[in-house]
């Protein structure tokens, strides 16, 4: 016995396609609808910056200050880029504190140093270029300057110059070149003086008065 075969419950009209299955609808959110721009009240305006009829400034760092004139040319130029008083208040505090910072004592002595190293450097070109000191007869020339402020200067002396940057100095140099030249030639000696005698206050402060 042949099995039987089932035959689908409807049978789609000859030449006809499946119809397609509906998918189950998608629920949307509940948003709420965008709220409409409110109209500006009519005659409203943006409120003005208030621009002070006199800038006046305070908890100014020590030292700094603004006299009358600064201050009037400082305000003429606030009030023309309409600045409030306390937009005006924190360009001066910055202008005070990059004052402060230029004029401290740890920024005078950097200064003081780099001015000390600029004059040393132009002094050693010039000594360099000297037509008497510099050149081929550089060396030469330093060591009988040396020489002399040995034999002559303190140790004393020889640091002072050596610290201010003096010893650099193209007269300095030219004074202890001079000086050695002539005590290698034998021109300069060390002169014996007599030490003077002991003289009272009153002699010394008159001396034309008869004893």
């Amino acid at each position: 016995m042949t099995d039987a075969v089932e035959a689908p419950a409807t049978t789609p009209a000859s030449g006809a396609e499946p119809a397609p299955s509906q998918a189950p609808a998608v629920e949307q959110p509940n948003t709420p609808p965008a709220a409409a721009p409110q109209p500006a009240e009519e005659g409203s305006k943006p409120e003005a910056p208030v621009i002070p009829e006199k800038y006046e400034f305070s908890n100014l760092p020590e030292g700094y200050t603004l006299d009358e004139a600064a201050l009037g040319e400082w305000s003429g130029v606030f009030k023309e880029l309409g600045l409030t008083q306390e937009q005006a208040q924190k360009l001066v505090e910055m202008d005070a504190k990059r004052y402060t910072a230029a004029n401290s004592p740890e920024a005078q002595r950097q200064a003081a140093i780099e001015a000390r190293n600029s004059h040393v450097a132009q002094w050693e070109t010039a000594v360099k270029q000297d037509k008497e000191l510099g050149g081929a007869k550089l060396a030469e020339s330093l060591s009988i300057a040396q020489k002399a402020l040995t034999d002559f200067g303190t140790p004393e002396l020889s640091a002072m110059l050596k610290e201010s940057g003096l010893g650099s100095h193209p007269e300095v140099v030219r004074f202890f070149h001079k000086v050695g030249k002539e005590l290698s030639e034998g021109k300069l000696h060390r002169a014996a003086t007599d030490v003077p005698a002991e003289r009272s206050i009153a002699e010394r402060m008159y001396p034309n008065y008869p004893k």
